[in-house]
């Protein structure tokens, strides 16, 4: 039987969200959208994030009234204050030292040649269950896993030693080791 959650209060979608119902929160998103944008719009300047952004932490925000909702005040002041507060709290953090780079960084669109091709989230996960494959194909040895982890983290010959306790000539001993299991790999891989 079909719920018509249009006719529902906000106090039962609240209900019914906290229940792990998600029609009843794209209910109660579609209400109070109006709030969403009219709350994200009190925020501009330089280092405010994204309407965009602002928005989807609305989101959250009303995602967080919805649960905490205990029927005390009209909802929609509660939601109000919840989704406000979810805003300042991302707009705080927007402009902390570690943030700070983020918000200063050309966007993508602007950056050049990128690839225009976004992949799909099926995408994603086809190609995380190749690598996965990939790496458990390998056989490299808990040494060997932890230098390619390195590696791949982008750490720098001169780092292995301090933080993964080991030699410069070791680590590079060890990668040397990684690319041959990776060409063996490739070459098994190729020849199927």
């Amino acid at each position: 039987m079909s719920q018509d959650y249009g006719s529902l209060s906000d106090s039962r979608l609240t209900e019914l969200v906290r229940g792990g119902d998600p029609q009843a929160f794209v209910e109660l998103s579609s209400r109070y959208i109006g709030l969403l944008r009219n709350k994200a719009a009190l925020f501009s300047g330089p280092s405010v994030p994204e309407p965009d952004d602002l928005l989807q932490e609305g989101f959250l925000g009303l995602y967080a009234a919805a649960l905490g909702y205990i029927g005390t005040s009209s909802f929609g002041t509660y939601a109000g204050a919840c989704v406000y507060n979810q805003m300042v709290t991302a707009v705080r953090s927007s402009n902390t030292a570690g943030n700070r780079a983020l918000n200063q960084a050309l966007p993508l669109t602007e950056a050049g040649d990128l690839p225009e091709r976004s992949l799909s989230p099926q995408d994603l996960v086809e190609m995380r269950e190749q690598f996965d494959n990939m790496w458990e194909g390998l056989d490299l040895s808990p040494l060997e896993r932890r230098v390619l982890r390195l590696y791949l983290g982008g750490c720098k010959r001169s780092e292995a030693q301090e933080r993964a306790g080991i030699t410069v000539k070791v680590f590079d001993n060890t990668l040397y080791r990684i690319r041959t299991k990776l060409r063996r790999s490739a070459k098994a891989g190729g020849s199927k």
